[in-house]
């Protein structure tokens, strides 16, 4: 018996939604996977709750391919992620989330560090942290600190983060970074090369890996910089 329009639009309905889900699925976890490896992280634990507004089994057919502009505060691709989906042709667009939670090992003191002491393997504990809750820095533990010199009393039990640190560099000539762009709540991420060491909060030169444009940016994290207009 051959069903009727409705009833194949009743069929799609789901198909439409488990696929925009899985497409956000994946944008989390590219996008989590290459901010990890700008970062120098271990492999971490990490998973991801999506959900898609309804309404997605009545929009038509996209005849390009979907554009997913994720947005929010921060910059880190953890914690929950608003998207827009938007299709050109025809023109429409949806609201997405994915919550996303990452745990990692990171460097705790495992006692009481003086201001300006230089740290060894005995001053530090490793530790798994939900890290995607935290909202102060951490160190992944697989990142050396022994022989770095607190810029503070730290006591112990308390996380390890850069600007417990005697200032280092954030980004090295030569290590691959992630280039930031954001423009009216949104934001877009690229690979790019460092020309030049930098702090925090400096102006660099990096490469643009796909267009191998040159440009400004600044430094606003470990292997992080953004560009401005």
């Amino acid at each position: 018996m051959r069903k009727s329009p409705l009833a194949l639009l009743l069929l799609l309905a789901p198909m439409v939604q488990a696929s925009l889900e899985q497409q956000l699925l994946e944008d989390a976890r590219t996008r989590l996977e290459h901010y990890g490896q700008s970062q120098q992280w271990p492999p971490p634990e990490a998973s991801y709750q999506v959900w898609v507004a309804p309404g997605a089994d009545e929009l038509p057919p996209c005849k390009q391919p979907l554009v997913l502009e994720g947005g929010g505060q921060y910059r880190e691709p953890f914690g929950r992620r608003p998207y827009l989906i938007r299709c050109s042709d025809p023109a429409w667009s949806l609201r997405g989330r994915v919550e996303v939670r990452v745990t990692l090992p990171v460097w705790r003191a495992a006692r009481d560090i003086e201001r300006g002491q230089r740290i060894g393997a005995e001053d530090l504990v490793s530790q798994p942290v939900e890290v995607s809750r935290l909202y102060r820095g951490f160190i992944p533990a697989n990142r050396p600190l022994q022989g770095a010199q607190s810029s503070r009393n730290l006591r112990a039990g308390q996380l390890i983060g850069e600007l417990d640190l005697k200032v280092r560099h954030a980004v090295e000539r030569g290590q691959e970074v992630i280039i930031r762009a954001a423009s009216e709540g949104f934001s877009a991420s690229m690979r790019g090369e460092a020309l030049q060491d930098g702090v925090v909060g400096e102006a660099v030169r990096v490469r643009n890996l796909s267009s191998g444009k040159e440009v400004q940016a600044w430094v606003i994290g470990r292997g992080e910089v953004e560009t401005r207009f």
